[in-house]
């Protein structure tokens, strides 16, 4: 037994520790500086640090003994004094440790070391146990005094403040560093977005995209490609997370790769060959709904491809409505899956919006969903044109305020801001203005994406009825010859309306010319029967004003 230390000089350690251990950065160190203090606070042999190693709850053993420290001694969870102390939080003081049934021989074979007296304390985080640290065989008595235990329950608590602040230090650097893993995957992720904005010639694209964490699986497309086309959509990986954005990146790499293809190629066999690819690099169990969307503003046609999300709105000058598209399983799944689309004029609206369906299912405060009531409310009250979309997101935030986001949400909306042709022309009625009608008809039918037998049908009809108007309708010798020619769309059919100041006739006459038509060339009777094959429903009616001819055609 070597010469007791004073419990003055224990003490004045003891607050050299203190200042030591404030300043402390570095846990190994940490350890290290506590056991090279410990023996000289507690006046004894040997001096161990057991703390839990990570899920297991063994307690790892770091002693003054360095043939204990070359090699990994572990006491297992609840076996041991040390155990029995990290388990009941309570300060045990033994005089005979070998002797005691608790204690736990396979790691004292391991040190060599004759153990006599034992004093085990625990280090508290309140009613957390951060480790215990245990002082073995005094060097000035057979056992520890109750001085001892004191100093010791001090250094203990000195060491608990330490490990706290470390471990916050820790959780602090860990979580920065997250939040920097995080905001780089958020960057890599964006990164496979396009602009939310842009102007692609009178088409005006943009776009609002909020994950429901930092990344996720919602992402939106829009690619130009030759001839004039656009490609774009939006699209929903199932799942949340890294998970999710690793198969948003390949969905929206393989979009990227392929959008040319719908040159040559109709979206939907477009969305077969996508699915096609995804089959062959997604994990089973995985796939990718999209709403896509292929507009050709040369010919003011637009086709529609929707895959596993809600269907399209579009906003036909007076109110929003769905798209009634054929639905498609998603992406992803069955690489013999089938994809339909629909065909229809670019002017069916002036704005059209795609959306995943995060829009629709976050909930408020009250557990409503927004798709309940303030979905369609939202979309009664604007009348589409730019500020839609910001008007759309600050109904969604206002009635999402205060509730967490369970799904990523994205909207895409178009914006057709191309010059639309008069739906209307007025002229005075003789032969040489005639082109002025057919002028007027085809630079309708182009806008509207009327193919060109379509166009052709409606110009030789309304070139017949015109013609007839100049002919017969007014007599030579007349000076007022005015007339004037509207178009009214539907989504089915197209509606001409011709007005006329001359001398008009019935329904009851155009029925007499044409049928059946007249053998002796009767005037007027070839032209009026061209006019009936051609049209699906002809109206002549006279009002106080003068005489109207509705020519109604329904798309075939």
């Amino acid at each position: 037994m070597s010469n007791p230390q004073p419990i003055a000089s224990r003490q004045s350690v003891l607050l050299d520790v203190a200042r030591r251990l404030s300043s402390t950065q570095n846990l190994v160190e940490l350890v290290d500086h506590i056991l090279q203090r410990s023996r000289e606070v507690m006046d004894c042999e040997v001096c161990s640090i057991l703390l839990p190693d990570g899920p297991s709850g063994d307690l790892l053993i770091r002693s003054t003994l360095d043939h204990i420290n070359s090699m990994e001694v572990r006491v297992p969870k609840g076996k041991g004094i040390a155990g029995d102390v990290y388990a009941t939080k309570k300060v045990v003081n033994i005089e005979d440790a070998l002797n005691d049934p608790r204690h736990f021989r396979p790691a004292a074979d391991k040190s060599d070391l004759i153990t006599r007296a034992m004093v085990t304390i625990p280090l508290l985080d309140g009613e957390r146990c951060l480790g215990v640290m245990q002082a073995i065989n005094p060097n000035h008595g057979t056992s520890f005094t109750t001085p001892d235990v004191e100093m010791f329950e001090t250094f203990g608590s000195l060491i608990a403040v330490t490990l706290m602040r470390l471990e916050s230090q820790k959780k602090a650097i860990l979580e920065a560093e997250n939040r920097q893993q995080l905001s780089l995957a958020t960057e890599i992720q964006n990164s496979f977005l396009p602009a939310p904005q842009a102007l692609l010639g009178s088409v005006a694209v943009g776009t609002f995209y909020e994950p429901a964490s930092e990344v996720g699986g919602d992402f939106y497309f829009w690619h130009q490609i030759d001839d004039g086309k656009i490609l774009l959509g939006v699209g929903d990986v199932c799942g949340k997370g890294l998970p999710a954005a690793l198969d948003m990146a390949r969905g929206t790499t393989l979009i990227a790769s392929t959008a040319h293809l719908c040159v040559s190629m109709s979206l939907a066999e477009w969305m077969k060959t996508l699915n096609q690819r995804l089959c062959g690099v997604m994990k089973a169990g995985r796939f990718i709904a999209i709403n896509a969307m292929l507009v050709c503003p040369k010919i003011r046609r637009v086709w529609l491809c929707c895959a596993g999300l809600p269907g399209a709105q579009v906003f036909d000058g007076a109110a929003w409505k769905e798209v009634a598209a054929p639905g498609n399983a998603p992406l992803g799944i069955s690489c013999a899956a089938r994809y339909a689309e629909i065909a229809l004029p670019f002017s069916t609206g002036r704005q059209w919006m795609l959306y995943t369906d995060g829009i629709l299912e976050v909930q408020n405060s009250a557990g409503e969903y927004f798709e309940d009531a303030a979905f369609g409310a939202a979309m009664q009250h604007t009348n589409g044109g730019d500020g839609f979309l910001n008007h759309l997101v600050e109904q969604w935030r206002t009635f999402a305020s205060g509730a967490s986001y369970q799904d990523d949400a994205t909207v895409l909306t178009l914006t057709d801001h191309s010059t639309p042709p008069a739906a209307q022309i007025a002229l005075t009625c003789h032969p040489d203005t005639l082109r002025l009608v057919r002028e007027f008809i085809e630079a309708w039918s182009a806008y509207h994406g009327l193919d060109d037998e379509f166009t052709g049908l409606l110009v030789l009809g309304c070139d017949e009825v015109m013609s007839n108007i100049c002919k017969y309708a007014y007599c030579s010798s007349s000076t007022q010859r005015a007339a004037s020619c509207r178009i009214v769309s539907a989504p089915s059919l197209v509606r001409i309306l011709i007005e006329h100041f001359g001398s008009g006739i019935t329904n009851e006459d155009f029925q007499k010319l044409v049928t059946p038509p007249s053998i002796d060339r009767r005037i007027g009777g070839l032209g009026l029967h061209v006019i009936s094959e051609i049209f699906d429903q002809v109206d002549f009616r006279r009002e106080d004003y003068g005489s109207v001819i509705e020519l109604v055609k329904h798309f075939r």
